[in-house]
């Protein structure tokens, strides 16, 4: 079994946070994306308070969103990706900001976290996946009492990193 490295899809901590975003309530957009939400959340319009999302190709809060203009990458890395859109307008003018359209991802969560990862309160300090869940995938997501997950392995990384996403980092993760 040939084993790549893999890498954790994170926020920026310099990346800007959504003001104010008045239609992204926990009932229709929770943290943790799961086949029964997902299955709720239709294409939808969101409002917000400020204009410097645009900033961000990928957002962690209030729920993860991935920006147009990598969807197509997302799509490629894994093709049973679905996806709901969610088109955002600026509360204070609406008219005059620009209106992103972002994508809500679902995956099948991936158990893939290993025992040995040290985790405190339920988020992850030190992440460790297991080998075996991680065969011939190239983004998984896992999930944690506290923490929503997503890893690529290094080819769907530099792929990632060749667009020069603005708003994430990508952490190298221990594999066992």
């Amino acid at each position: 079994m040939i084993q790549t490295e893999w890498f954790w899809l994170k926020k920026d901590p310099d990346a800007p946070k959504i003001n104010g975003a008045t239609g992204f309530d926990r009932k229709n957009y929770p943290y943790f994306t799961d086949a029964e939400s997902f299955s709720k959340v239709d294409d939808a319009a969101v409002y917000y308070g400020g204009g410097i999302i645009l900033e961000c190709d990928i957002l962690f809060e209030p729920t993860f969103l991935i920006h147009d203009n990598l969807q197509s990458l997302f799509r490629f890395i894994e093709p049973n990706l679905d996806f709901k859109g969610v088109q955002l307008y600026s509360e204070k003018n609406p008219d005059k900001s620009a209106s992103p359209l972002y994508w809500l991802p679902y995956l099948e969560f991936t158990d893939a976290v290993s025992e040995n990862s040290q985790i405190i309160q339920g988020k992850p300090v030190e992440l460790i996946l297991k080998a075996a869940s991680l065969a011939d995938k190239r983004l998984v997501h896992c999930k944690l009492p506290a923490a929503d997950i997503w890893a690529m392995s290094l080819e769907a990384a530099e792929c990632f990193l060749r667009r020069q996403p603005v708003g994430a980092i990508l952490q190298k993760i221990s594999i066992e």
